[in-house]
């Protein structure tokens, strides 16, 4: 069988002789094989050292991002803590507040809810992170969270205020608190007594203010007129009279009058002109007879004229 050979041809340095070289081919192929394992070696090696150049790149860059962001997390928690100190003097205000509008304080505890809370899951991107880092980032987390929910207490407890406050003020508006006639002079007062017409020892339910006829009377309170009598009887009752309805069981009496200047189921205000004083009815002279009932229990009338 005929050995197949290849023959090489190459020039001599000089360039001006061509030499021939023979080579089997199995020379040949194992020479490919040589230069084949070479190249991939190179390739190898190259791949080897360009990974880890890559690896140790993407390390630093990640230790600078980590750094970068524990920078960034110290000074969050910071800013978190000035903000904790300024919602604490916010809580004490508020419970001030609350007070002053007649509510309870709310207790350290319950403004401090959910401390831990449901736990905070990790994001994709942040489980990447060291332990250590991942775990100032759930702290901070959960610390703002709490934040929000004090914050919100705050909110709803100051609206709770806002109402409370409104209510007080509408009680007051409704509430006696003026004496009815300006000027003139009290003649007699809340409790037992000597009756002048009878010449007995008698419950006298209010106060007389003795004035001049046709003085103005004007209501002590916001609220309803609930009654008005101008026919009487001579030296009987309490001649004309008007009955206020304040609310919340609160009700006056202006007695004796000599004119009555509202209508049933007008509305009054604190201020307003609504009668005369007169002396109609059981009266030895023009003052008012003013009364204040509560839950329809006399009280004194004192006890309300706060000026």
């Amino acid at each position: 069988m005929r050995d197949k050979r290849i023959k090489l041809i190459y020039f001599s340095l000089g360039g001006s002789e061509v030499k021939y070289i023979e080579l089997s081919w199995a020379k040949v192929f194992a020479l490919a094989s040589v230069v084949i394992l070479i190249i991939a070696f190179i390739i190898g090696s190259s791949i080897g050292l360009f990974t880890d150049y890559y690896q140790d790149f993407r390390i630093k860059s990640l230790n600078n991002i980590n750094s970068t962001l524990r920078s960034q997390l110290k000074d969050m928690r910071q800013n978190v803590m000035e903000f904790q100190n300024k919602m604490a003097q916010l809580e004490v205000n508020d419970n001030e507040e609350r007070v002053i509008a007649g509510l309870g304080k709310i207790d350290k505890d319950i403004r401090e809810v959910g401390v831990g809370g449901t736990a905070i899951a990790l994001t994709e991107e942040t489980s990447l992170l060291p332990r250590g880092t991942q775990e100032e980032l759930l702290d901070t987390r959960s610390i703002i969270g709490q934040l929000e929910r004090r914050i919100q207490l705050l909110i709803d407890s100051k609206g709770e205020i806002d109402n409370k406050l409104k209510d007080n003020q509408l009680k007051l508006k409704h509430t006696p608190s003026i004496r009815p006639v300006r000027g003139g002079k009290l003649t007699d007062s809340f409790g037992w007594r000597l009756d002048p017409f009878i010449e007995r020892i008698k419950m006298h339910n209010g106060i007389d203010i003795a004035a001049q006829e046709g003085t103005p009377i004007y209501a002590s309170a916001a609220g309803v007129v609930e009654f008005a009598k101008s026919n009487y009887r001579p030296n009987k009752g309490y001649g004309m009279e008007i009955v206020v309805d304040h609310g919340n069981g609160v009700k006056t009496r202006y007695a004796h009058l000599s004119k009555i200047s509202v209508n049933v189921g007008q509305k009054v205000n604190r201020w307003d002109i609504i009668g005369r004083v007169g002396e109609t009815g059981r009266a030895t002279g023009p003052h008012l007879h003013y009364e204040v009932l509560v839950n329809g229990k006399h009280v004194d009338p004192l006890q309300y004229i706060l000026e």
